[in-house]
């Protein structure tokens, strides 16, 4: 049995999701308050990553890969990474065994993943997501497409929703947002 993951996934979504479509910012754009107090509270790794200022496509790559290393040492075993440089997204799929595990082994399993993307990836996810995020103008194409895409599934999407208002209208069914987000995004690159 595998688990997949990705890149894309959990709090990092729609940081990275809106990167992939973006415009990369100046690199001399402070960080808001958030930011600047995850990039302060970091570890040794990322903020070696992050001394200069930004990060580029292979510090994220670097990032991912640690992770993937912390896992694996950490007993996770790992099959089929994968990274996208052009569109900064990666994912893995992890061997789960013969057997289902459960309730306790899931949540070792996240604790091991949380604790392995804190210390290598997190920080510096968020701030290449932020460094990249969509001008106004790409945002709101990117919603449009998203918003067409969930009412093609059946929801009743006003037109001008936000983000958040797709959230919602899409409830329970989470996995079609973030479908419709990422084909919103395929589509403007």
């Amino acid at each position: 049995m595998t688990r997949g993951l990705t890149g894309t996934g959990l709090l990092v979504l729609v940081l990275v999701a809106a990167a992939c479509s973006g415009t990369p910012a100046s690199t001399d754009s402070e960080f808001p308050p958030w930011l600047e107090s995850l990039v302060a509270s970091t570890t040794d790794f990322q903020k070696e990553i992050l001394s200069d200022g930004e990060v580029t496509i292979d510090e994220l790559e670097k990032a991912a890969l640690a992770t993937v290393q912390c896992l694996e040492e950490n007993g996770v075993v790992v099959s089929d990474f994968s990274f996208d440089s052009e569109n900064a997204e990666w994912g893995m799929s992890i061997v789960l065994g013969a057997e289902v595990p459960d309730d306790a082994e899931m949540n070792s399993l996240d604790a091991i993943q949380a604790e392995c993307e804190g210390e290598f990836l997190i920080v510096v996810w968020n701030v290449f997501g932020f460094q990249n995020q969509p001008t106004p103008e790409e945002l709101s194409l990117e919603l449009a497409r998203a918003a067409q895409c969930l009412r093609e599934k059946g929801f009743e999407v006003p037109e001008g929703a936000t983000r958040e208002v797709m959230q919602n209208f899409a409830g329970s069914s989470r996995r079609a947002y973030g479908e419709c987000r990422q084909l919103a995004q395929e589509q403007g690159n």
